[in-house]
């Protein structure tokens, strides 16, 4: 297969513009720990003949300067179908990525901030919750609860910005451990709904154990559970089940609530991406993102199917251990 470059792709990577260039080449100028996810990209490319769209890092062969880049690709095939070249465009994205950095350390060092107080507030909240029920004060317990959960969605949300930041800097790191997902299952229903519910939340039965980080592994399950309640109208089912094929456990949550166009499921996943139409109902984007990008490390997968006014199924897989 022949890899065809421009003289300022080559010079960006610090590659000889006399030789022709293979792909070990390119590998010898992008940072070690993205090399798997390129490789990965190109193998997608090659086998299923899609286009390519990367973000990562280099280092000049030559100079030894850093740079970011965005590399978009294509394979091109012969007349039997099979690929004979992978054409790639870099483009010089350095600044960019150096204000989303500066930015992401700016809203970690604000969300960790924040957080002290919020521990401190939560904390008093619970201690007023047990008195106002010794005390039989019915109007006070109600109120109680309602202030629990906004400070437990805040919470959410404060985490939520931390992960961003951890993980767009690279400090989003897996605990990886032997657990049982359907215990993490039940767990995560019950405390996702903390008071009485507005909807029917059924959970099939899955007894399997996975190998994964399983409070990040309970962060993605909580906010499928967390858009099933908030896209759906009151009085309707959720549905999370879970099924075991040969070598993945997959795990799907299905509501019955307004549906998603198919242009927007396409990009749910990205980063702060919101769905034109619902911004009465709160959030910042970034739930589907961070599950996304969750499910991916554990090498998994995460996708979904809707269509306007019949609900949503969420799925995602997991490699079940060998």
């Amino acid at each position: 297969m022949k890899v065809t470059m421009s003289a300022f792709v080559k010079d960006l990577l610090g590659l000889d513009m006399e030789k022709e260039v293979d792909i070990d080449d390119v590998m010898k100028a992008v940072h070690q720990d993205y090399n798997e996810m390129l490789f990965g990209a190109l193998d997608n490319a090659m086998k299923n003949h899609l286009s390519s769209d990367t973000e990562y890092p280099i280092t000049n062969l030559v100079t030894g300067e850093e740079k970011w880049v965005k590399a978009t690709g294509k394979v091109f095939l012969d007349q039997l179908g099979n690929p004979t070249e992978y054409s790639g465009m870099f483009m010089d994205i350095t600044e960019r990525k150096l204000d989303e950095l500066r930015k992401n350390d700016f809203i970690g060092m604000v969300s960790h901030e924040l957080k002290t107080p919020l521990t401190a507030i939560n904390g008093f909240v619970q201690v007023l919750q047990r008195k106002a029920k010794n005390a039989d004060d019915e109007y006070s317990v109600n109120a109680l609860d309602k202030a629990y959960i906004q400070v437990r969605k805040m919470t959410a949300m404060i985490n939520g910005f931390l992960n961003v930041s951890r993980l767009e800097s690279g400090k989003l790191i897996l605990d990886e451990r032997l657990f049982r997902l359907d215990q993490l299952l039940q767990e995560t229903i019950d405390e996702s709904f903390i008071s009485p519910s507005t909807h029917q939340i059924s959970l099939g039965t899955c007894e399997v154990n996975i190998i994964g980080d399983r409070d990040k592994i309970g962060n993605v399950i909580s906010n499928l559970l967390s858009n099933a309640h908030k896209y759906s109208p009151n009085e309707t089912n959720i549905e999370v089940n879970c099924e075991i094929t040969d070598n993945e456990v997959i795990v799907s949550v299905k509501d019955e609530g307004v549906g998603i166009a198919k242009d927007d499921a396409k990009k749910l996943f990205e980063r702060y991406y919101r769905v034109q139409g619902n911004h009465s109902i709160s959030g910042f984007g970034i739930g589907l993102y961070l599950s996304a990008e969750i499910i991916e490390r554990h090498k998994g997968r995460i996708w979904v199917e809707s269509a306007i006014g019949q609900g949503s199924v969420f799925y995602f897989a997991l490699p079940l251990p060998h």
